[in-house]
């Protein structure tokens, strides 16, 4: 009993030259592609490290220079944050 395949489209034979001129086409079509993908990966990593850094040290500076002067727009010493304490 012969088995039947299912194909999608007619397979034909390539000639040596159709195959090189194929090979290299999809590789100056994709190869671009994938370096800008690598650049782009590349300079968002580097740029979310200097962001992550900046507010890293922008808290350290914050929590040294607000230790007990002033009060800050943090929690307040109940635990909650911008809350009045209403006197009588």
């Amino acid at each position: 009993m012969m088995m039947r395949q299912f194909q999608l489209g007619i397979v034909t034979q390539m000639s040596l030259p159709a195959k090189i001129a194929t090979i290299a086409f999809g590789l100056v079509l994709l190869l671009p592609i994938f370096a800008l993908l690598i650049i782009a990966g590349i300079v968002s990593a580097f740029v979310f490290g200097i962001l992550l850094l900046v507010g890293v040290v922008r808290t350290k500076v914050q929590s040294l220079f607000n230790k007990g002067n002033r009060p800050s727009s943090g929690p307040s010493a109940s635990g909650r944050k911008n809350v009045r304490v209403k006197r009588d």
